[in-house]
């Protein structure tokens, strides 16, 4: 769209290096990874990149960059155009008191300068070790700027009406360097004064690799070694497409035949609600989910007319009987007693995760989860993951809930193992139109979760499991 066009005509070319690197990782995260934002930021801030800008030589341009932005960069000509000015010790803004007596229990003091409190003896050290501290951060700047160059350094400055600012970088590079220049006039009448030094060591030669004798140097032992192995990639999948279900026509997920294993499946289920069809088919477990995730945390009181107002909104497209619907199914499960904990302040809502987990059987690739829980709550002790399913009649046994929820859910739990080692971690399928809470068996999540590597094989590509 245009987009990266727009940022270099507003921040010009210096920002081309951090925008193609950007965009390099993001094509890079997108091969290995399914779509997350968090999964993304999780994965840049791991890596530790640094971009490290090139002077690139042969370009017809001036590069203007801050002294920060010049560190551990080099170019053959370097002007120093403002070395005139200096800052000042702050006048306002805080200033940490160091040297006096504080109460019991106060570990430091911070003060805001009133006028004519420069007068007290605190004020006044504080003000002093605040200037003392910018005086060696500008020195060590002025360091960075002076070795930038490798050829040529000017260095120059607006004369001020007044004086020069006192410590200025200027001042201070001509009183060191005063004994050394010599006054050279330009064309122009201007003076200048200049110091130059002429090359004392032999410029570096490119003979090749040879030795004194000329005949080739023996290679290197890293040349003829093998290359170590590389590590395998992790196998990216989110745990509501990890195995190949179809839909059937009443919404509930059915296994596809072995023969359909090599293809890309699209679940695209047949809602059995009132709003089957057109574009509302999946519009019902949104309104719902939003629903469960905000109004625990407005009073009870409150919250069926704040439904009722965002549904109107928000659910426009769904009849009035099914809006009501919806409002009474969710404060009936807020108002329910059994479940006042899965909505306490201590539980949170539609929570991504994103965590690698290593091959048990000790060797193969990693497995790369990334999803969203709909609860995640910690009681007595023990971690809970709350799975919603709407629209759907809620089986009388365990083994009656489909497999497709029982693989999401050992997902989640084994992320969760490995985010919160030692704890003890529970899933749980929160049916909304009963309402009814079925915990999963531990049994039954360590067996779904030891097949997640052979579910995740990337030969299948799965989308979109409905809640």
């Amino acid at each position: 769209d245009g987009g990266r066009e727009k940022l270099l005509e507003r921040l010009g070319p210096e920002a081309a290096d951090g925008i193609d690197e950007m965009l390099n990782l993001a094509l890079d995260y997108d091969d290995q990874a399914p779509p997350s934002m968090t999964g993304f930021l999780t994965w840049l801030r791991a890596g530790e990149r640094t971009i490290k800008r090139d002077m690139e030589q042969g370009r017809d341009e001036v590069r203007v960059l801050t002294v920060h932005g010049a560190k551990g960069l080099e170019a053959p000509i370097v002007f120093l155009p403002d070395t005139c000015s200096t800052g000042t010790a702050r006048s306002s803004g805080l200033l940490a008191i160091d040297d006096v007596a504080l109460p019991s229990g106060m570990s430091s003091l911070a003060v805001w300068p009133v006028k004519g409190a420069s007068s007290l003896a605190p004020i006044a050290a504080a003000k002093a070790a605040l200037k003392a501290r910018e005086d060696e951060e500008r020195n060590r700047l002025l360091y960075v700027a002076l070795t930038r160059p490798r050829d040529r350094l000017y260095i120059a400055g607006a004369q001020p009406r007044e004086k020069l600012a006192e410590g200025c970088w200027y001042d201070l590079i001509r009183q060191a360097l005063d004994p050394h220049l010599i006054q050279v006039k330009r064309d122009d009448g201007s003076v200048v004064l200049q110091l130059t030094a002429d090359q004392t060591v032999a410029p570096e030669t490119r003979a090749g690799h040879l030795a004194p004798d000329g005949i080739a140097a023996p290679r290197p032992a890293w040349m003829t070694a093998p290359a170590p192995r590389e590590a395998q990639p992790a196998i990216p999948m989110a745990p509501s497409r990890l195995a190949p279900y179809d839909f059937d026509d009443a919404g509930e997920p059915v296994a596809k035949p072995p023969e359909a294993e090599t293809k890309v499946l699209r679940a695209e289920p047949a809602s059995a609600s009132p709003v089957a069809g057109g574009g509302d088919k999946f519009l019902r477990g949104t309104l719902t989910h939003a629903l469960l995730e905000h109004l625990p945390s407005l009073p009870r009181e409150s919250r069926p007319k704040a439904a009722r107002a965002f549904l109107d909104r928000r659910g426009a497209a769904l009849p009035a009987g099914v809006r009501r619907n919806i409002v009474d199914e969710t404060i009936a499960i807020l108002d329910h007693p059994t479940f006042g904990p899965l909505f306490s302040t201590a539980s949170q809502a539609e929570v991504p995760i994103v965590a690698q987990l290593a091959n048990p059987k000790g060797k193969g690739p990693p497995l790369k989860l990334n999803g969203q829980i709909d609860r995640l709550v910690e009681v007595d002790g023990e971690i809970l993951i709350v799975d919603y399913k709407t629209n759907r009649v809620a089986p009388r046994e365990t083994n009656q809930i489909a497999e497709a929820y029982l693989v999401q859910l050992a997902a989640y739990r084994l992320a969760l193992l490995a985010i919160f080692p030692g704890k003890t971690v529970r899933a749980a399928l929160l049916w909304t139109e009963t309402p009814s809470l079925m915990e999963v068996p531990q049994s039954i999540l360590e067996a779904y979760g030891s097949r997640l590597w052979e579910l995740g094989t990337p030969k299948l590509d799965v989308v979109g499991l409905p809640s």
